[in-house]
């Protein structure tokens, strides 16, 4: 299945982008939009899956990238 998923960023700053993946983002992951990193929110269907397709709106907000967790 392939999802679509529209990413939408708290505060409204940075675009967002909409993403095809192989894989449903899920809550507490962090995702790379560009050179910046994100940490999803919420998850939600758009629409019914279609097919192959499966349409999703995540809500995320900035966060470091991984390695600087620590």
């Amino acid at each position: 299945m392939i999802y679509k998923v529209s990413y939408v960023i708290i505060g409204g700053r940075q675009p967002g982008a909409i993403i095809n993946q192989d894989h449903t983002p899920y809550i507490g992951e962090k995702v790379q939009i560009g050179e910046l990193w994100y940490k999803v929110q919420e998850v939600k269907d758009l629409l019914p899956p279609q097919g192959n397709f499966a349409y999703l709106h995540v809500t995320c907000q900035p966060t470091k990238p991984p390695a600087e967790q620590n």
